[in-house]
């Protein structure tokens, strides 16, 4: 499989695909904007916002599916370059896939506990508010897990940018200095350090030049790892 100007288009638009049903899922799935997760009420604005709920998830799942179809377009591109840089973005991609659906099955859980609370309307609500603080708990954990490891697969994939001249030296950099803050922020929100959501922001602001550029200018080929290999 050849290499091309237009296989980074294709790999742009799979990109933008991935950021806007994950980005849009984000913004719907609302665990963190209400009540705390130790309440009742907690409780009741999951069920009455189960159905959004269920489409942030629907967009999540459907962004890991793109993120997968990404890593895969670009797996034998990558392993004809070093075959151990391959081996170790699928493993990544597919781990981070994961990890994913299983915090999105925590969501799901959460969403039932919520239907089966307001169906019972017990007298003592301790059992269901342990629950969904649990779950509301592993959720995040998972999804911080994610960060990290989202990380790991870009800083794979920044390296092999760096080596095959594909993508702007400029760009190669400060997405390594972009995904090195949103690595950092995924490991201290893990070990319970509240930072700046300024740490994953700036991550976006790259994603979004990144994709653009990748539209408009595609891979690099010229005086590439590829042009010298033929």
């Amino acid at each position: 499989m050849k290499l091309t100007q237009n296989s980074g288009r294709v790999f742009g638009l799979l990109f933008l695909l991935t950021s806007i049903a994950g980005g849009v899922g984000t913004a719907f799935r609302g665990l963190s904007s209400g009540a705390p997760s130790t309440t009742t009420t907690f409780l009741k604005e999951v069920f009455e916002n189960t159905s959004q709920m269920k489409q942030a998830i629907g967009l999540d799942m459907l962004s890991t599916v793109l993120a997968l179809c990404m890593v895969i377009f670009l797996y034998p591109y990558v392993k004809k370059h070093n075959q151990r840089v391959a081996s170790g973005y699928l493993a990544i991609g597919i781990i981070n896939s994961g990890v994913i659906t299983i915090s999105n099955i925590f969501h799901f859980a959460l969403l039932a506990i919520s239907a089966n609370y307001m169906d019972t309307t017990p007298v003592d609500a301790s059992y269901y508010t342990v629950v969904s603080h649990m779950l509301y708990e592993s959720y995040y954990s998972a999804h911080f897990i994610t960060l990290i490891l989202f990380s790991i697969g870009n800083f794979i994939l920044m390296y092999y940018f760096f080596k095959t001249h594909i993508i702007p030296k400029v760009l190669v950099i400060w997405g390594f200095l972009a995904n090195f803050l949103v690595f950092l922020g995924g490991l201290f929100q893990l070990a319970d350090i509240s930072v700046s959501g300024y740490l994953f922001v700036q991550n976006g602001i790259y994603i979004l030049i990144f994709i653009i550029w990748l539209l408009i200018k595609g891979f690099s080929v010229k005086n590439s790892f590829y042009e010298e290999a033929v």
